[in-house]
């Protein structure tokens, strides 16, 4: 049971280990203000308040910065880096209230005191967690025996960053190759050896080496093949993930980090849980109704705006759908566009400047002022809140797209069954793509992005991609 929900578990330990250090900060900072002469004395009241409130704005700047889902996948310093990044906003988001609104009523001392004193806790605190891990990593929590299945050696860079982080808990236990020269020499990685294995005697390495998990070092394999390994790991629950070559480049666009790579595909898993299904949905409707309140004055505005420049409709309908031949749904937008826009998209096609099933032209012909406007800071997408409402959408998940652009896409079938996972959950509004730059990012990238978002979905890591549309959205980041 715990190894099972050791993810789980530490994700637990660590907020429970931030918050013993936020209150042990508080007091300190107490007892220290009150040490000061010529003051008057700080009610323990007044502590406790601040100490909730200081501490409720640290802990949701670390989700949303994604502190606690780092927890499991990341390096120490990895950490520090994002937990110093969510205490630097904390800071600056109090003190600008502070300075903006002139609020007198939080003692300044203390406030300074606290937030000096926290950084030595922390720190502390997690040199403790950390060294807690390893202990429990020595009694087998939280390590996994690892298959590197790699027809070649283009998964080399992999094995290197697995070794390099042994915080991580991944013991690779040999290479699964096709290659026909030479391939069961061990290879040598920091000064031990890994053992290779051709493919017949995947089955039998996984039973005798009790694995859990197989890496599959290039995306080209989704949809070329790897159908005995997938099969063979389906039989003994070993978790099979596909790793992208451009991993590098996509952490960097997405700024949502995982663990040596990024992690694009794995196979069906056989449910996703209810518990985690039911929490999407209650925070879908939560959001969608509270954001169409709030954002009411820019639906009204926009919705005149358009009437005045085209005239009717003002919301636009469109057949999506998350894969060729998934469930289909009618996609709501603002009109961005002149009136028969679609009837001319055909004579575009040969000016599209992305890829696959994405049309994308930097200066559309077909784009209205008023278009061009709401499309780069997103008003356009706003509508998607019916859709979400509908119980059509969500707020974060795959990009649905054009039923139209699909059914010309010329993919394999087998590249159609490998990516069917982009239809277990219902599509986002907004997600990993549109945080990776939209419009610069490609269709067979986007697929890997949603694939990964599908497999690790989560609350926390919903928060982090909200979190990280908003500057996207205010700068229009790669929209047109």
């Amino acid at each position: 049971m715990i190894k099972r929900n050791w993810r789980t578990l530490l994700i637990f330990f660590a907020l429970s280990i931030d918050i013993i250090a936020i209150i042990t900060s508080a007091m300190t900072a107490y007892f220290i203000r009150n040490l000061i002469p010529n003051l008057p004395p700080l009610s323990s009241y007044m502590s406790i308040r601040l100490e909730v409130i200081f501490g409720l704005m640290l802990i949701f700047s670390a989700m949303m910065i994604g502190v606690y889902r780092a927890t499991s996948h990341s390096n120490s310093i990895r950490q520090y880096y994002l937990a110093g990044k969510a205490y630097l906003y904390t800071i600056l988001c109090l003190f600008s209230f502070l300075y903006i609104f002139q609020n007198n009523t939080i003692p300044r001392r203390f406030t300074i005191i606290f937030f000096l004193i926290l950084p030595i806790v922390f720190i502390a605190g997690r040199l403790l967690f950390n060294q807690f891990v390893k202990y429990m990593q020595r009694r087998g929590y939280g390590v996994h025996n690892v298959l590197l299945a790699g027809y070649d050696n283009g998964g080399m860079n992999i094995i290197h960053r697995f070794k390099n982080f042994p915080e991580l808990g991944y013991d690779i236990k040999g290479i699964v190759t096709n290659q026909k020269k030479d391939p069961l020499t061990p290879t040598q990685i920091h000064g031990t050896f890994v053992p290779k294995y051709s493919l017949s005697e995947f089955e039998n390495v996984v039973i005798a080496n009790n694995i859990d998990r197989a890496f599959v070092p290039s995306t080209n394999t989704v949809s070329n093949g790897y159908v005995q390994v997938l099969n063979l790991c389906r039989k003994h629950s070993v978790k099979l993930k596909v790793l992208s070559e451009d991993s590098d480049q996509l952490l960097h666009l997405s700024r949502v980090y995982d663990i040596a790579g990024i992690t694009i595909f794995s196979p069906q898993r056989a449910r996703i849980d209810l518990m985690k299904r039911l929490l999407k949905r209650l925070f879908d409707i939560a959001f969608a109704s509270l954001s169409l309140l709030l954002i009411s004055p820019i639906l009204i505005t926009a919705s005149v705006a358009i009437f005045i420049e085209t005239g009717m409709p003002i919301l636009f309908r469109q057949k999506r759908a998350a894969i060729k031949g998934g469930k289909k749904f009618y996609f709501y937008k603002f009109r961005s566009m002149i009136k028969n826009a679609d009837a001319i998209k055909e004579s575009l096609f040969e000016k599209n400047e992305s890829d696959g099933a994405l049309f994308k032209i930097k200066n559309d012909p077909r784009m209205t002022r008023v278009g061009k406007l709401i499309r780069k800071f997103s008003i356009d997408e706003l509508p998607q809140l019916i859709n979400v409402l509908k119980g059509e959408m969500s707020i974060v998940g795959p990009r649905p797209l054009p039923v139209s652009d699909l059914e010309k896409l010329k993919e394999t079938k087998e590249f159609w069954k490998s990516i069917r996972d982009r239809e277990k959950l219902k599509p986002g509004i907004t997600g990993l793509w549109q945080i990776s730059g939209r419009s610069k990012i490609g269709f067979r990238e986007m697929i890997w992005l949603d694939l990964y978002y599908v497999e690790n979905q989560s609350l926390l890591l919903d928060l982090e991609i909200l979190f990280a549309t908003i500057p996207v959205v205010l700068f229009g980041k790669g929209a047109y």
